[in-house]
């Protein structure tokens, strides 16, 4: 990507956001569910748990994601004008990956430890490393979208192909 500024970081921070919110944070959420359900050793119980459990999830994230936004904004323009000159769609997507993780960890330690203070360490380190996940599959999948080569439409491939015809034409 040859230009990169706040218009495409904003688009991209809010991409990375609703897939959080929406697709990896519920996903992390039932999968949590069902690996301590699996683990505690008590059965699955009422399914109504994990709805809760869900719910409870996505709007929390929704609200604290927001703060996680704002500081990924500076963050995340700095990252694009970085990678200006590097073509790589890969590249991107681990970078941004990786930036989207590395804040989400940072964040949610502070938000864990301002809730629960410094003596619920599993706690800091856990919740914590969860949404780092969640946050760094969500990048990833908005950053892959975001830089996916657009096709080229039918009617500007026969437009083209209509001046080129002219031109020759006209030689």
């Amino acid at each position: 990507m040859d230009t990169w500024g706040m218009n495409e970081t904003g688009r991209l921070v809010g991409r990375s956001y609703l897939w959080l919110a929406g697709v990896t944070a519920p996903i992390g959420a039932v999968a949590f569910y069902l690996l301590a359900a699996v683990t505690s050793g008590g059965g699955l119980g009422d399914p109504s748990q994990m709805v809760w459990l869900v719910v409870v999830t996505v709007v929390a994230t929704a609200v604290f994601a927001l703060g996680g936004a704002a500081v990924a904004l500076p963050c995340t323009y700095l990252l694009g004008r970085a990678l200006r000159q590097v073509r790589s769609r890969g590249a991107h997507t681990a970078a941004h990956a990786a930036l989207a993780g590395l804040l989400a960890v940072v964040t949610a330690s502070l938000v864990v430890l301002w809730f629960t203070g410094p003596t619920s360490l599993p706690a800091v380190v856990s919740f914590p490393l969860g949404m780092s996940v969640a946050a760094g599959l969500a990048a990833a999948i908005a950053t892959w979208r975001f830089l996916r080569p657009v096709p080229e439409s039918e009617s500007e491939s026969a437009s083209e192909a209509t001046a080129e015809a002219g031109a020759v034409a006209a030689q």
